[in-house]
């Protein structure tokens, strides 16, 4: 493996460790280039991942995103993980459950110049329903 992929794997493994699970905002600065572009949320920016993280931390204050594999391919890196959190706050109009969710999430990134360039996503909204014990609704599981 070439030791540009290796460093794209540890700047998404810091990135998801860092602003993901301890929720610190302030390293999205040094992780994300100044022209990242998100295709998982809107607005289709840094501040759209901003709000995502921000909505993520009051519904699911314990929220944590374990990496369950990684695969690296020139400035491509992939990541299998679990999100794993307790329903504490409002989330899409659904009212705290107390429940304790466990959802598999898949995310792409395009590395450039050593920081994050670009992300997608794929979470698992219906698996999250179904654990939150709510109905699944066309406007509740589209949004972004």
């Amino acid at each position: 493996m070439s030791e540009q992929i290796t460093l794209n794997r540890q700047i998404v493994h810091q990135f998801i460790e860092q602003c993901w699970n301890q929720k610190n905002l302030n390293r999205s600065e040094q992780l994300l280039s100044p022209d990242y572009v998100d295709h998982a949320y809107q607005p289709a920016n840094q501040a759209g991942l901003i709000a995502i993280l921000e909505q993520l931390s009051r519904s699911f204050p314990d929220h944590q995103q374990q990496i369950l594999q990684t695969v690296a391919e020139a400035d491509r890196v992939v990541v299998q993980l679990r999100f794993r959190a307790t329903h504490l706050g409002e989330f899409r109009g659904i009212a705290p459950t107390g429940q304790t969710v466990d959802v598999a999430v898949y995310r792409m990134y395009r590395l450039a110049q050593g920081r994050i360039a670009e992300h997608w996503a794929l979470f698992d909204t219906a698996g999250l329903f179904q654990q939150l014990q709510v109905s699944l609704d066309g406007q509740k599981a589209c949004q972004r």
